[in-house]
């Protein structure tokens, strides 16, 4: 049997019954418009939803994943045909107060399922002009912006330049230090995910497209063209979990990861912004000219570029003995905690230096914890990201194992 795939909508949308089989044979042939979802239920209870391309008294014809599909009318027990977006559109908008923000989002999102972002952004900037801080609306329409951008870069793809920009360096305070773009800061997004607390995500429908049809013939794609349109019609989370199963590194930079997973978070609050940044990433320390080859970006913002650049510094760089700062096994045990420690509570202590200070009381701190905390949730094994990065300094990264599971 099949996987059931069913269109579905966050909003109340009518389906428009197919034609009947005593309608006058000039209007038994239709044409119908682009992208309307056709949903055909079997005799035997298979339900079967695709794009709608033919539709006649013998027969409908429908593409699913991109493959063109005919199922006779005699084995047809039910067929709905969806009228267009626009019209839908419209008329679920006629219904919807102006003022009613919590339904105009709705619809924003319903519009964004079926990807018209455009129409999305019209709603939502209509949301922020009567509420200016309205969450929901703000976040939604970042990501509505951003999908507006990658359709509009896959229908005028950009010429290679012959000497291409190199990575841009900026930093609040410290200019001319090299940052993570925000391509890496994405990419890491992807592989510090974890699959029982998602972040929010969104993953274009042609790059799943493309992953069906390079993975062809493995045992997690299926074979029926009903079954591999299932997949597209998939939240995101699910999909992003045949990614990870499929170890198709190759698609995760088209991941768009639109807000900081679990562990990210740990460090953004409870580390760079608590302590790393006003204590390490300081002028007098590790952010300044005397810094050593531990060197840290330092700003008074909290952007991403910034404190995912100094975290990927902090795991990559190593001691002059070689030993890393970060300890997954024992995260509590880790070097860059013990050495803020004062130096009578550990056996690590941080080099002697005029003006150094200990960030932590004692490994009850709990700071110290939190820290902690954060090393504990990060993925296990570390994941090589792939990142074309120079740091300020060298770091005398060492050979590590290179996570196999992603």
């Amino acid at each position: 049997m099949c996987r059931v795939l069913v269109a579905s909508a966050s909003i109340a949308v009518g389906l428009t019954p197919a034609p009947t089989h005593a309608q006058d044979s000039a209007s038994r042939t239709n044409q119908p418009e682009e992208g309307r979802t056709a949903t055909i239920i079997l005799h035997d209870g298979q339900v079967i939803t695709g794009t709608l391309v033919e539709e006649s008294d013998e027969a409908v014809t429908l593409t699913i994943n991109g493959i063109r599909t005919t199922i006779e009318t005699r084995k047809i027990r039910e067929s709905y045909i969806q009228p267009p977006i626009e019209e839908r559109y419209k008329a679920t908008r006629a219904s919807i107060d102006d003022d009613d923000a919590e339904s105009l989002i709705q619809l924003a999102k319903w519009l964004m399922d079926k990807g018209r972002y455009d129409l999305a952004l019209i709603e939502l900037d209509g949301v922020l002009e009567h509420e200016p801080f309205n969450d929901a609306a703000r976040s939604l329409r970042v990501i509505a912006e951003q999908n507006i951008k990658l359709q509009e870069n896959r229908l005028e793809p950009r010429e290679p330049e012959e000497d291409e920009p190199e990575r841009e360096a900026r930093a609040d305070d410290t200019p001319n230090f090299p940052l993570l773009t925000a391509d890496d800061v994405n990419l890491i997004r992807v592989w510090e995910i974890n699959e029982k607390n998602p972040p929010l995500i969104t993953i274009p429908r042609e790059t799943m497209e493309a992953v069906i049809e390079k993975y062809a013939g493995h045992p997690r794609i299926p074979d029926s063209a009903v079954d591999r349109a299932a997949i597209l019609a998939w939240e995101p989370a699910e999909q992003l979990r045949l990614l990870f199963a499929l170890q198709a590194r190759e698609f995760y930079d088209e991941v768009q990861v639109h807000e900081d997973p679990a562990a990210i978070k740990i460090f953004r609050d409870q580390v760079h912004k608590t302590w790393l940044r006003n204590a390490c990433a300081t002028s007098r320390c590790h952010g300044g000219t005397e810094a050593g080859r531990l060197q840290l970006a330092r700003s008074t913002s909290n952007t991403p570029e910034v404190y995912y650049t100094n975290m990927y510094i902090l795991e990559h760089y190593r001691t002059d003995e070689g030993f890393p700062l970060l300890d997954f096994q024992n995260p509590s045990d880790s070097l860059l905690l013990q050495m803020c420690l004062p130096r009578r509570e550990t056996d690590t202590p941080h080099p002697s230096v005029r003006g150094w200070r200990p960030v932590f009381r004692s490994a009850d701190d709990r700071n110290y914890r939190r820290a902690a905390e954060w090393i504990d949730a990060l993925w296990t094994p570390r994941p090589d990201y792939e990142i074309d990065y120079d740091p300020p300094s060298a770091m005398e990264p060492a050979d590590r194992e290179v996570d196999g599971s992603r």
